[in-house]
């Protein structure tokens, strides 16, 4: 009767010491499982005030809202990495050589989103190593001083060099006239290429100007087309805000 009872049970037994195998930490001293889901929940709203923060300083065409997520996935991935590390160097080495396999083949646009990422990674390590106070503190920080930043648009350089291209007929002997217009627009010129159309007769000339604070564009622009044997003319100014 014992033999049989303890056949009957053993099956119990069996899936019960399963369940603990799995839902039982291999270290239980170390973390459990609410300071898994505190890890997660922390990081996770640390870092939606940190992706508000990007959303509403973004600036330029590179906007991507899988980008967003991409941070929250950092975040709370990097929370649960950082527990289950702990302080075992073993564990750490064989963490880092398991991801050495991924490899990011989407090439980040912005250096800004890098460092946005690389808040998201740190945030996600405080939380996993339960420094909640310094994640937070990190969080308010980057978040201040990014609005602070975006706000006094620090940084920008009000005038710029900027690259005139003009192609004109090298028979009519405009390439003086093209020059003095811009020495009176610009305080700055320097012509870096000159090509020669042997077949159409014509010249393209490549400056670079720099503007000063008396520059109108739009009315050297005016300028050089009103001269004689002005073929094309293209004025490319940078944008400060645009990645790169």
């Amino acid at each position: 009767m014992t033999q049989a009872a303890a056949t009957q049970t053993d099956p119990n037994g069996s899936v019960g010491s399963f369940l603990d195998q799995i839902f039982r930490s291999a270290e239980s001293d170390i973390f459990t499982f609410s300071d898994i889901l505190l890890s997660m929940v922390m990081s996770t709203l640390l870092t939606f005030v940190v992706a508000h923060i990007y959303r509403q300083t973004h600036r330029g065409t590179s906007y991507s809202q899988s980008f967003l997520t991409t941070m929250f996935l950092m975040a709370v991935t990097t929370s649960v990495v950082m527990l289950i590390i702990g302080s075992n160097i073993a564990r750490a080495f064989s963490l880092v050589g398991a991801l050495s396999i991924i490899r990011f083949r989407t090439a980040v646009k912005d250096s800004r989103d890098t460092g946005y990422l690389f808040a998201a990674m740190v945030i996600g390590m405080g939380c996993g190593t339960q420094f909640y106070l310094a994640s937070m503190s990190l969080t308010a920080f980057v978040s201040g001083l990014m609005l602070v930043l975006y706000v006094t648009d620090y940084g920008i350089k009000r005038k710029l060099e900027s690259i005139v291209r003009v192609t004109y007929s090298s028979a009519n002997g405009t390439a003086s006239g093209i020059e003095n217009v811009l020495d009176g627009a610009y305080k700055d010129i320097r012509r870096i290429n000159r090509m020669l159309d042997v077949g159409d007769g014509q010249e393209t000339d490549v400056y670079v100007v720099k503007q000063s604070k008396s520059t109108d564009t739009k009315q050297a622009e005016e300028s050089l087309r009103r001269l004689e044997g002005v073929v094309n003319i293209a004025i490319y100014e940078s944008d400060q805000h645009a990645p790169f």
